[in-house]
């Protein structure tokens, strides 16, 4: 690498290095070693610098190019190596490999305030981002930081009175039925997965007490059917009537579910590697279809019609095995989210909120909503339509039945809105948390 350096330019001089994830196996940094790594060198005093990158120790990369040149790194200042360093950050303070992201140990070196920072990356205790930095030409660490959460959990709220609950949780999701009330998520959340302790519970007497129920895995999605039976929705099944005891099967996919969606009777659509599956008989039998345009929203009527919001922002209704385009008034606003509640379509766009009955036809059809702030996101609970805005900055509750004007029920302020839905008069806010830097103690 140096000498590959010296030959391109004989006063090269180092500036980073750095470990490049990949699925190779070995020790994925456990010894200090990675298979991939890329370098760069400069020529001091002028533009010209050069990455190499490096795979198996064998050169793969080599591209010259010219910038504005940052500090430079000699080798004689390098007196500790990334294994000395990888192993007094498990000692002093319980490094593990990272696993969802940068998995295994990974490594850096930078110039920073003129001193050669060597870096290992990887996760604490509690599978958290962590980075460790040392001094590489004195030995001492000069820095122990990793990601904790900050807020999360679940958040009621009761005329003026809110009251934050399952603190530091990622709460994914959150359903009221008419006696019960559902959440899921993680328990135990890091910056790159809400997967680590996936957890589903269910209160009887509106959130005072919780009792966890039995599910295979995450839980991605849940809901009450009209009869307040709980169907559940996990990477590649549907159970339904999910109680203490398990529940009953309706549908197995070899692939993962990619989208889901249910009307107020039940009708069930998902798709799963490129297709639409659909049942309109609570999941005895299951449809199949291709959709002829890319989409990023799938809807189903109480009619069993299904919706789709294309990638390019067109509207596309299939019914009796045909798809038709559905346009809205303006010709000029472009959908940003849409949601069908029974056989009624809502489009939310940069002009307001549209919406019409999906089985009449003509303009005269389209209806508009009033809404004080552009809504960008839509969130359907059975009968009940909320609309956040930008960065969810805001929830509105939107008037399905006569189309007044919508009415704002929260200003999310330091959360992060993931979910919501209404149990009587208490308006039930899923939250996930934020990440920040913080030191870290000694193990």
């Amino acid at each position: 690498m140096d000498i590959r350096a010296k030959e391109w330019n004989v006063n090269a001089t180092l500036t980073t290095a750095n470990s490049v994830d990949e699925t190779m196996g070995g020790s994925r940094g456990d010894t200090g070693k990675r298979f991939n790594w890329f370098t760069t060198f400069v020529v001091p005093g002028t533009e010209d610098y050069v990455i190499i990158g490096i795979s198996e120790k064998k050169i793969t990369l080599f591209r010259a190019s010219k910038q504005t040149q940052g500090p430079t790194i000699p080798f004689d200042d390098i007196k500790l190596d990334s294994f000395e360093a990888l192993q007094q950050a498990k000692d002093k303070y319980g490094l593990k490999q990272g696993k969802d992201w940068a998995t295994g140990y990974h490594f850096t070196l930078d110039s920073i305030e003129g001193e050669p920072i060597l870096t290992v990356i990887g996760n604490d205790r509690d599978n958290r981002f962590t980075r460790i930095s040392f001094n590489a030409k004195t030995g001492d660490i000069v820095s122990a930081i990793h990601k904790l959460p900050i807020g999360g959990g679940l958040l009621s709220k009761h005329t003026e009175n809110e009251v934050l609950s399952k603190k530091g949780m990622a709460i994914m999701g959150v359903v009221a039925g008419n006696k019960q009330l559902v959440i899921w998520g993680d328990k135990k959340p890091t910056q790159f997965s809400t997967t680590k302790q996936p957890f589903i519970e269910l209160s009887h007497n509106n959130g005072e007490t919780w009792r966890e129920l039995q599910v295979n895995g995450y839980v991605a999605h849940a809901w009450f059917d009209m009869k307040d039976r709980l169907y559940v929705a996990t990477e590649k099944e549907i159970w339904a009537g999910i109680t203490s005891k398990r529940g009953t099967k309706i549908l197995s996919l070899e692939s993962p579910i990619e989208k889901i969606d249910f009307s107020s009777n039940n009708q069930i659509a998902v798709t799963s590697k490129d297709k639409v599956y659909y049942t309109i008989n609570q999941g005895k039998t299951w449809e199949q279809t291709i959709v002829p345009k890319p989409f990023n929203v799938l809807q189903i009527s109480g009619n069993g019609d299904l919706v789709v919001l294309t990638d390019e922002g067109s509207i596309l209704q299939h019914t009796k095995d045909q798809w038709k385009l559905i346009t809205i008034p303006n010709r000029n606003d472009e959908p940003m989210d849409m949601k069908v509640i029974n056989n009624r379509l809502f489009v939310t766009t940069q002009g307001g909120i549209w919406t019409r009955n999906l089985r009449q036809k003509g303009k005269e059809n389209w209806r508009n909503i009033q809404v004080d702030e552009v809504l960008v996101r839509f969130i359907k609970k059975g009968e009940e339509l909320f609309g956040s805005t930008h960065r969810d900055e805001a929830i509105y509750s939107i008037n399905t039945r006569d189309e007044q004007k919508s009415k704002k029920v929260f200003d999310a302020r330091d959360f992060i809105v993931w979910n919501v839905d209404i149990m009587k008069d208490t308006l039930w806010i899923a939250t996930i948390p934020d990440y920040s830097w913080e030191d870290m103690p000694i193990k």
